[in-house]
């Protein structure tokens, strides 16, 4: 039997958290085992806390990395009752060219989406960018795979503005840097 990383107990027992294999701990509710898996747990956890769906929160976490960017909401879609997957980003006012570079992300991830991506501006109470799929058909006529097929696009999403962030091209760099 394992012994727990965090208190030595020895009370541990495989169990799967948040949809994840892991080892968790009967004294201290620890959580351990594969670090990637660990990790993903955390994750998961900390989307539920913020109010977000565990499918877009990477896409989320990526976007936010950006200092020029605030994420203002965000949905993974609800295919039941025809929501697409959408993120809402304010930006500060020297956002613009940040803007740009996530298009320029958007549009080489677009190669390898199922659906095509796009960043719409509204007014709703000052300037409110939207990031969300673009369907070429009618609102009425979007249906559960439409939204499935937009939703399984977002781990490409976050991955491919994740890895664009650290490329000299995108200028600044991840928040903080």
């Amino acid at each position: 039997m394992a012994e727990c990383e965090e208190c030595g107990s020895r009370q541990v027992e495989a169990a799967v958290v948040e949809g994840v294999e892991v080892e968790v701990c009967g004294l201290c509710d620890h959580v351990q085992g594969e670090a990637r898996n660990v990790a993903l747990v955390a994750e998961r956890r900390e989307a539920a806390e913020r109010g977000f769906h565990r499918t877009i929160y990477p896409l989320v976490k990526s976007l936010e990395q950006v200092r020029t960017f605030t994420v203002d909401g965000a949905s993974a879609g609800r295919p039941e009752t025809g929501e697409y997957p959408f993120v809402f980003l304010r930006l500060a006012p020297d956002g613009l060219k940040d803007l740009e570079r996530l298009l320029t992300s958007l549009e080489m991830a677009n190669h390898h989406t199922q659906r095509r991506w796009v960043v719409e501006c509204s007014l709703q109470r000052g300037l409110l960018f939207i990031l969300r799929p673009r369907f070429w058909k009618p609102v009425l006529a979007i249906d559960a795979q439409d939204i499935r097929e937009a939703r399984a696009d977002l781990p490409l999403l976050a991955r491919t503005i994740a890895r664009d962030l650290g490329l000299t091209w995108w200028g600044q760099g991840p928040a903080g840097s």
